[in-house]
């Protein structure tokens, strides 16, 4: 299994978010840290665009083949263009083909929870092992409003029910994903396959950074 790690440039809200400084540190060389503890993984790899996180990535002890290509670094890349055109790369012909994709900004994440992680998907082989937490609030009794601006359920069906028992909901974490490449080619979403398991995370080490509070929120707990 090899972790994959995507860090373009391009962050608007935050410049540099993926390098940034945490506690004196770039922010990156965290998870690599992290990751070089693992015992099942072969190699780590940082997808970039930018020469200065390869250089960052590489003496932090990740590998950087090469610099990703422009098309594959804007704001509208997503999560399965980089696993249908990026990720491939990485992989010889007939090489056994498991991803830990981590999100550059997983500072927080212990060696054991990945371990913990792997451990599930191993045992129970879904197409994607997601990190992910419960919603505070379920979503089933979301409102939104309507082409008159007039709130309306958007679980009908749900608000008569009492909120004890309504199903568990869960949102992606945002820092972790296990799977195998050849089994998620012929899909449109990571979210929309056959067998989505979750991994229930800490909360607080999902800490979505898209504000200067969210950093400051990041550098107090790290």
């Amino acid at each position: 299994m090899i972790a994959y790690i995507p860090a373009r440039s391009g962050s608007k809200r935050i410049p540099n978010k993926n390098i940034k400084l945490l506690n004196g540190r770039p922010i990156i060389t965290y998870a690599i840290e992290t990751l070089k503890q693992l015992e099942f993984i072969s190699d780590i790899y940082v997808s970039t665009d930018s020469p200065k996180i390869k250089d960052i990535a590489e003496k932090a002890g990740a590998k950087v083949p090469n610099i990703r290509t422009k098309s594959l670094a804007d704001d509208k890349t997503g999560f399965m263009d980089l696993i249908k055109k990026d990720i491939p790369q990485y992989f010889t012909k007939n090489e056994s083909k498991d991803v830990l994709f981590v999100l550059a900004t997983a500072a927080l994440v212990p060696a054991q929870t990945y371990n913990d992680a792997y451990e599930k998907w191993n045992k129970i082989s879904p197409d994607i092992l997601m990190s992910c937490k419960e919603y505070e609030k379920s979503p089933y009794w979301a409102l939104a409003p309507d082409s008159n601006g007039f709130l309306k359920p958007l679980f009908k069906e749900m608000v008569y029910i009492n909120s004890q028992d309504l199903p568990k909901a869960y949102t992606d974490a945002g820092l972790f994903y296990y799977f195998n490449l050849d089994g998620m080619l012929d899909y449109d979403s990571h979210k929309v396959v056959d067998k989505l398991v979750p991994y229930l995370i800490n909360e607080e080490w999902a800490i979505d950074i898209d504000t200067i509070d969210d950093w400051k929120k990041l550098e107090s707990l790290i």
